[in-house]
């Protein structure tokens, strides 16, 4: 039995030298997407691989020092535990875990600890008043007992810059919806990139001169460029940096691709320190704890993410300070994340910025 194969097209020397062409096309783009995705596959595991915030040197208060008879109540000591890093839920990644009762808090501190895993104590109250000291195992009471210091800063190298490492938990989600609609309102439902996005910044590109380019990173984007590549603003790192999002998307869920950045992402100069991340920012600029900051002060730390130099100097700018957090606010309030009454509250309080040097010479 013989097949005839119609002369056509495709079975014509051009018809086939077309479809080698493209199959060579193919064949070299499936090996150049290959080539870096390996590489760059590579470049995330060795950068992100253990502990990200590392070669630091830490400086501590005096470990905190209790005793019997001293005020104390069972929840101000949990309060204070989850403040330096203790968790009421096991956590290989905490500096140690404790349990809370009634009249009692049980202290195990971890291998990650300044006790290194030692110092396990259980500590009953009278009321708001401690009332023994135990050995965790069982024992007579000690009287006194050390319990975790509290984290002061991080130096990082040679560099000058100061963070606090904090967990996705640990921010308010205040300060989540601040910063997502500041930076990047749809970070929750796209996959690394924004095609919505790009395509504005494309085209608002091809209107101006090159030398402007419109702001089209996500989060995730911006994660990929601050730990892998240069601020240079040219489209061919943009293309790189939009493969490495796709790859640590993969890689890690939203809730952790957004604590790298919370953790890393510059936000201005105080004295003579680089202010590095969320936590050390909400001390840095108000002198308090990542979990105590208000409405406008989540929209205002949100808010010199666009330009952190210009606004470190908001405490003696006030306009810019509240350029800032009204233009964040009004973003909230598009994105349904707060009404319009609380937008009027918030623009109304006023923000107590701490003086650039205040927080700058931390030593307990």
């Amino acid at each position: 039995m013989r097949i005839r194969i119609e002369k056509g097209f495709w079975t014509s020397i051009f018809g086939l030298t077309l479809l080698g062409v493209v199959f060579a096309i193919f064949i070299t783009w499936v090996s150049i997407v290959t080539y870096f995705y390996v590489k760059y596959s590579r470049m995330i595991e060795a950068r992100l691989s253990g502990h990200v915030l590392q070669n630091t040197t830490q400086i501590f208060s005096a470990p905190m020092r209790i005793a019997d008879g001293e005020v104390w109540s069972a929840q101000e000591l949990a309060t204070y535990l989850t403040k330096v890093g203790y968790r009421p839920e096991k956590d290989d990644n905490a500096l140690g875990q404790y349990t809370l009762q009634p009249n009692a808090v049980d202290i195990r501190p971890s291998k990650l600890s300044y006790f290194a895993g030692s110092n396990a104590i259980a500590v009953t109250f009278g009321g708001k008043t401690i009332k023994a000291i135990r050995p965790l195992g069982g024992g007579a009471d000690l009287g006194t007992a050390d319990i975790e210091p509290e984290l002061v800063t991080n130096l990082f190298d040679s560099a000058r810059e100061k963070r606090r490492p904090v967990r996705y938990d640990d921010l308010p989600p205040t300060l989540v919806h601040a910063i997502i609609s500041a930076e990047d309102k749809r970070y929750f439902e796209h996959g690394g990139f924004d095609l919505v996005r790009i395509v504005g910044a494309a085209w608002a590109d091809i209107r101006h001169s090159s030398n402007h380019y419109q702001g089209a990173s996500t989060i995730t984007m911006q994660v990929a460029r601050t730990f892998f590549f240069s601020n240079e603003r040219t489209w061919r790192r943009k293309l790189a940096e939009l493969m490495v999002a796709m790859e640590l998307e993969q890689r890690f869920n939203k809730q952790q691709i957004f604590e790298l950045y919370a953790n890393e992402i510059y936000l201005g100069n105080r004295g003579s320190f680089a202010i590095h991340g969320f936590a050390e920012g909400s001390l840095a600029y108000f002198n308090k704890d990542i979990r105590d900051i208000s409405l406008n002060e989540a929209a205002f730390l949100a808010g010199i993410i666009r330009a952190p130099n210009r606004y470190s100097t908001a405490d003696a700018r006030p306009e810019r300070a509240a350029e800032a957090r009204d233009r964040v606010l009004t973003q909230m309030q598009e994105n349904g994340f707060i009404k319009p009454e609380q937008v009027k509250e918030a623009k109304a309080a006023p923000l107590a910025l701490v003086t650039g040097g205040q927080n700058n010479n931390d030593a307990p």
